[in-house]
């Protein structure tokens, strides 16, 4: 027979027991107006982690000679979003408290419970800003696999891929958001201040080594260049692979298919070349091209004519 008063005992015991040591091991969650005092992560095991995930994911879960394959692309692109969706919504977040934490400034009156408020206030900011870091970390990382994997520049569907953190080489900024901070001379983090040089082409050119030797001269010449281009395929793309492996920042000017309809190319066109880009690299390509050529010697901007 079992001792029922025992057996409850020794569970009780037990929980405690798992609890302090939880503590000890991971630090006790703080209660509402305290400190937080526990590390953001485990920077090495994070890193690990998420590099041996996105690995079992390209390797074991979508191995080539299975239909599975065809949709690896896609999955992979799929996991470093969701750390950039990450690193976007802790961005709102703070966005969100920064009103707040200024209110708390000028209602400073020398009282410790205002003083703490503000306190408090401020480390929320400053944790949540830090777990932003660290997740944009770990996108990163995952982004250089994406690339390794795929043989693609991860780039997120709309605004920019930036990082605050400084672990991208090459970062790319949409046009929509270059204009704006230049207007509101907000430098943001790693916004490419350089010299603009654009480049257009056809979808259907696919001469990588005269699309990379045009870029080389260029940024022999312009050792602190910037690539603007439409983030379409073909040239573009080829020019996008040239920027990243080279550690070059882009400005990338998408058409808007649901505010132009089908003139969207053509307006995108024009929003590129409201940059004032040094010049323009031209490869073959459609009218729309041809287009970006025309305006781009109609305002004076240089372009230089590639045949291939």
């Amino acid at each position: 027979m079992f001792d029922i008063d025992t057996m409850n005992t020794q569970q009780s015991q037990s929980t405690t027991a798992l609890v302090c040591e939880n503590a000890a091991l991971y630090g006790a969650a703080p209660e509402r107006g305290e400190f937080d005092s526990r590390e953001v992560f485990d920077r090495d095991g994070a890193m690990i982690a998420v590099s041996e995930a996105f690995r079992t994911l390209s390797e074991d879960v979508t191995p080539d000679g299975f239909q599975l394959a065809d949709e690896r692309e896609h999955l992979l692109w799929g996991i470093v979003n969701a750390f950039d969706a990450q690193v976007r919504r802790l961005d709102r977040c703070v966005d969100k408290l920064i009103p707040e934490l200024r209110d708390l400034e000028r209602a400073q009156d020398g009282t410790e419970i205002n003083a703490r408020e503000l306190e408090l206030k401020t480390e929320r900011v400053r944790h949540l800003g830090d777990r932003r870091d660290a997740f944009e970390a770990m996108r990163d990382a995952l982004a250089d696999q994406y690339r390794d994997a795929t043989g693609k520049t991860w780039r997120p569907r709309r605004g920019s891929h930036v990082s605050h953190t400084g672990k991208l080489t090459s970062a790319a900024i949409d046009a929509r958001d270059f204009r704006r901070a230049k207007k509101d001379r907000e430098i943001k983090a790693h916004l490419p201040d350089g010299t603009l040089v654009a480049i257009t082409g056809g979808k259907h050119v696919t001469d990588c080594d005269a699309i990379f030797r045009s870029l080389d001269k260029v940024r022999a010449k312009y050792r602190d260049m910037v690539l603007v281009h439409g983030g379409g395929p073909g040239v573009e793309k080829i020019a996008a692979q040239w920027a990243e492996r080279h550690g070059v920042h882009q400005v990338v000017c998408k058409p808007d298919w649901n505010a132009h309809g089908r003139a969207a190319p053509f307006r995108r066109n024009d929003e590129l070349l409201n940059l004032l880009p040094k010049g323009v690299i031209a490869f073959p390509g459609s009218g729309i091209t041809d287009n970006l050529v025309d305006k781009a010697a109609q305002l004076g901007i240089p372009v230089q004519k590639i045949a291939t």
